[in-house]
Parts: structure tokens; sequence; C-alpha cells
């Protein structure tokens, strides 16, 4: 297979772009073709994950599933990298071969749940609730801090929260 100067593929093209039919003709004729990595050592898996192309991300799990736990240079996986986004359901897809992908952490002692929380994402929730179970209230805080600049509003919110116990607003995103 041809690459650019990058160490980009066809197949590279195909995933970020999300044309699924091109994708799965590629990985037909060659599935280690999913195993390349580009000079910033990311994978097929990890544009497909950014740019929210499920079926892809599906495609190249089912033709690998070892590919989810591939690093870039930065030490982050397709997790991390849709960890970035708010599509939860590409991030559903990366846990289905191996849900302890969550833990992996970047070059910087980042798991997918800490780029998540800074970036102030909904899907805080689903990864949390593959850690623990449920959603911590210290997440949700976290959340609102990024997401509003009044702390007002956060304590009054963090009032209700602990006055409503079983409120699935509190615990939900």
């Amino acid at each position: 297979m041809t690459t650019n100067s990058v160490n980009a593929t066809a197949l590279d093209t195909a995933a970020t772009q999300g044309h699924i039919d091109i994708v799965n003709l590629l990985l037909e004729t060659d599935a280690s073709l999913a195993r390349i990595a580009r000079n910033n050592g990311k994978t097929v898996l990890h544009s497909a994950a950014r740019m929210g192309h499920v079926e892809v991300v599906t495609a190249l799990l089912n033709k690998d599933p070892g590919i989810s736990f591939r690093t870039d240079k930065k030490g982050q996986t397709a997790l991390h990298m849709a960890s970035k986004g708010q599509n939860a359901e590409i991030l559903l897809e990366l846990l289905k071969p191996d849900v302890s992908v969550i833990h992996v952490e970047d070059s910087k002692g980042n798991r997918p749940l800490h780029v998540a929380t800074r970036k102030g994402n909904t899907i805080v929730s689903i990864l949390s609730e593959k850690i623990f179970g449920f959603v911590p209230l210290l997440f949700i805080v976290e959340i609102m801090l990024l997401r509003t600049s009044s702390k007002l509003k956060l304590l009054a919110f963090m009032r209700y929260c602990l006055l409503n116990t079983y409120s699935s607003q509190c615990f939900r995103s």
C-alpha cells in the first residue's frame, strides 16, 4: 500500500472522511492496513473516532479488536480521541472489545475520563458509569465549573443534588 509524506494510506483518507464502503473494500483486501500508523502515531481508528464515524470505527474493531489499545506519540488511544468529542455512540463502540482501555493513561497521565472532563463533554457520564457504576458528584461539579462562570449557580445546583439524592438531573449529564 502506498503512503504519503506523513505515512497516511488510502484507508486513512477513507476512514477520516467516513466512506464506509471504501473502508470495507480496503479491509477485505488487507486487514493489516488498519495497523499502519501515521508519523504522529495515530492509526485510522484514531481518525475515525475523532471524526465521529461510527460505522468506520465498528468495521475497524470487527477486523482487529486489539487496535483499540494502539497509542499515538502522545500515548493517546482512539478512546482518548473520542473523549474530545460529543459522540457517545463512538465511545460505546470503542469500549465493546475491551472496557479496560478506559484505564490507559497518555504521556501526561491523562485517562479518557480526564480528557472528557477537561473538555466539559456530556460523555463524562458514560465513562464514569463504566468505571464506577455511577456518576460521582465530583465529576458533575467539575463539569459545572467548566460550563458556568457563576459560582452561585454551581452552589445552587450542588444544594439541589444533595437535597434530592435520587434526582436523575444530578446523576446524568
